[in-house]
């Protein structure tokens, strides 16, 4: 069988500059010429290749790449002075960034495949697993780790730290998000607190200054928390099931235990407010890979259909709006009527239970030969799901009544990915600068910019979502699906890693 030809391709640098022209300006100390950081950075950045050299030492052997399985995350310490890698096998491999080379391979580091790295300061980093447990790290010391942390029943896939707050977020599949206090442990004797439950929860994002957070979901959409106070977070959003508002939404028809809720997405509301996004350019099912732009300006996610036959990349922005942009994003249903208690209705299908129905469970009962759904009355599933108080509560809020929040539109970039490798998570990234993404690719990466030219952000805004731009596309680089890549932080340095167990680095060649 013939081996697939690599293959690289780049978007031309079209601008009225030259890096001549920028050096002779800096060493005068003259100003600096307008579009000139624009220019060098699209120089760059399509300049980005494999990096080989002759001196290079050889990172790991065939037999070893095989011994460690693919790489899943990968994770630059914050000096970009070292990268960890994750492994399906159970190890953490660790690279001195400066020369690539594996100078230390922590076998056994958890008892299932390892998902994610941390670092939370300079020295100390954390990995999760799908064996359910968080392990803390020091590079001072990796004959051991320094702490092992449970709470988790199920895969833990995502590990964020708040600076602001000095704490440590997880989430996993078992639909909760925990915040740990690695100082000591809370009231009740255990080392974290639960800040938030819902089902299908992917990923669970903080932004860069820890005012938000950003959760994808299974069901289509993404969850922003804007003011986020991780504290009061599980007291604020107790009950609110963010699936059945979703539901109240799709449908038009009112629950009262999502319209209950109306007051969460308030856009006065100063700590813990809640905002959908569900604008994608596809239907989008399973977001499974979520990024926080490195200025908080936006969202970067990526995701699939139903039928798991597209893949797709979207940026949202998620930038506080002004309160009156959501003037007109309130649907009201003058048709619809709040179900009571009354006994005429106890044998008819109940809105509030079809909403914690699964999507499956519904299609089941709705091509079924029977009538009706054999449901319990509604005053059981009222004063049960809901509480007999919030239910009171909702009922002397006649304007909490048959109003239902819609949706801002809030993307702005996408692209069409390859659909390959499926049933795993392809793990996007931000360049340090936030002017550009890179993308897994089938065998390969691709570097996307918002203008051909790699501009930031802000000065590339569409007033219609816009496809991002190919800068540079390397084809059948690794041997492999790729489902990983990672900037460096600090240095213009890029690495990507595959099923294979390869990793490769890359630079850029002026």
């Amino acid at each position: 069988m013939s081996v697939p030809k690599l293959s690289r391709s780049s978007q031309p640098v079209r601008c009225g500059h030259n890096v001549q022209s920028f050096l002779r300006h800096r060493e005068l100390g003259l100003k600096k010429q307008l579009g000139i950081e624009d220019f060098i950075s699209a120089k760059l950045y399509t300049a980005f290749d494999k990096f080989e050299t002759v001196k290079r030492p050889v990172a790991l052997k065939c037999e070893d790449r095989r011994k460690y399985g693919g790489i899943f995350n990968l994770e630059f310490s914050l000096d970009g002075r070292l990268l960890v890698a994750a492994c399906e096998e159970k190890s953490i491999l660790l690279y001195d960034a400066s020369n690539q080379k594996c100078i230390k391979t922590v076998t056994e580091a958890h008892s299932n495949c390892v998902n994610c790295i941390r670092f939370l300061d300079s020295n100390i980093f954390a990995t999760c697993s799908d064996d359910t447990s968080i392990k803390l790290w020091d590079l001072r010391n990796l004959k051991k780790e320094a702490r092992t942390l449970y709470g988790h029943s199920n895969w833990v896939k995502n590990i964020e730290y708040s600076v602001t707050e000095n704490t440590m977020v997880t989430s996993a599949f078992d639909g909760s998000i925990y915040t740990w206090d690695l100082k000591g442990e809370n009231e009740n004797n255990q080392p974290f607190d639960t800040a938030f439950v819902m089902d299908g929860i992917m990923r669970a994002k903080l932004s860069p200054d820890g005012s938000k957070m950003v959760i994808s979901t299974t069901s289509g959409y993404l969850l922003i928390i804007h003011h986020l106070n991780l504290a009061t977070l599980s007291k604020d959003l107790k009950n609110f099931r963010p699936n059945l508002y979703r539901l109240m939404q799709q449908t038009e028809q009112n629950f009262p235990a999502g319209n209950i809720f109306n007051y969460l997405f308030h856009p006065t509301r100063k700590r813990n407010r809640v905002e959908f996004i569900d604008d994608f350019p596809n239907k989008a099912e399973v977001i499974s890979s979520l990024q926080i732009h490195p200025h908080g300006w936006s969202a970067l996610s990526r995701n699939i259909n139903a039928e798991e036959s597209e893949d797709w990349t979207s940026v949202h922005d998620i930038q506080l709006r002004d309160p009156s942009d959501y003037a007109y994003y309130t649907y009201v249903n003058e048709h619809s009527q709040l179900v009571t208690d009354d006994s005429e209705n106890q044998h008819k299908p109940a809105d509030i239970w079809m909403a914690f129905t699964t999507k499956d469970q519904y299609n089941y009962e709705m091509n079924s030969s029977s009538t009706f759904l054999r449901l319990p009355p509604m005053s059981s599933i009222s004063s049960g799901l809901i509480g007999k108080n919030a239910y009171k509560t909702f009922l002397q809020h006649p304007e909490y009544h048959n109003r239902i929040v819609k949706n801002l539109p809030r993307l702005t970039h996408y692209i069409r990915e390859k659909n390959a490798g499926k049933g795993y998570i392809k793990e996007i990234c931000f360049s340090p600068d936030g002017r550009t993404i890179c993308s897994p690719y089938n065998k390969g990466i691709r570097i996307l910019g918002f203008s051909e030219n790699a501009q930031e952000l802000p000065y590339c805004l569409p007033d219609q979502p816009k496809e991002l731009h190919t800068l540079v596309e390397m084809s059948n680089y690794h041997k492999d699906v790729v489902v990983c890549c990672k900037f460096n932080p600090l240095h213009m340095q890029l690495v990507s890693g595959c099923l294979g167990g390869d990793i490769i680095w890359y630079e850029p060649f002026i």
